[in-house]
């Protein structure tokens, strides 16, 4: 596959982070990307195998191809994209919280991704060491102007919590910035694609 367009990049995130089937129109509409460049990307990454078709009555919805090995390594990329494109104060948050070795996931999430002003800084963790994760929050908390607040899930219940579509995970899902385990993400997000 040739170099991704900022267009092709921006409809593999959003299958990724919206794991619920997508027609073209939606797509579309969601991302303001032209319907016949919608059609001409997806015809593309259906063609290499990276999208998967479903045929529901006349409409064509689309869906990431997680069983394709190509496809984890685009995503994993693209996530590694997201990662090093933070700016100002989430890049500073960020790297002082990728560091924690008891999480298997970190996502910064909500304020601090969208504003300059920010009362918090909002972070869920996938991990079993629930009190390693507290503690190192207070630590970063004492040393910068905002608090880090943690939001901590086995691996296990974040699956629960999207099977469930539970909206304030979907929204840290789809809004969020992976920070750490970018290939436990898109194990869980395999794990729970409908």
């Amino acid at each position: 596959m040739k170099m991704m367009s900022k267009n092709t990049k921006k409809i593999i995130c959003h299958l990724l982070k919206n794991f619920e089937l997508s027609n073209i129109n939606q797509i579309s509409r969601m991302l303001n990307i032209s319907l016949g460049s919608v059609f001409k990307i997806l015809r593309d990454l259906e063609k290499n195998e990276i999208v998967s078709v479903k045929k529901l009555g006349n409409a064509k919805y689309y869906n990431l191809n997680l069983k394709n090995n190509e496809t984890i390594k685009l995503c994993e990329l693209l996530l590694l994209e997201e990662k090093r494109n933070l700016k100002s104060y989430s890049k500073i948050y960020a790297n002082e919280i990728k560091d924690f070795k008891s999480a298997e996931l970190i996502i910064l999430f909500g304020s601090i991704l969208k504003n300059k002003e920010f009362n918090d800084v909002d972070v869920l963790f996938v991990t079993k060491k629930i009190k390693e994760a507290v503690k190192i929050c207070l630590e970063i908390s004492k040393t910068k102007t905002k608090p880090v607040v943690p939001l901590i899930l086995k691996k296990s219940d974040l699956i629960k919590e999207i099977k469930n579509k539970k909206e304030s995970i979907l929204d840290i899902i789809r809004t969020g910035i992976v920070i750490k385990g970018e290939s436990v993400f898109l194990e869980i997000i395999k794990n729970v694609q409908m």
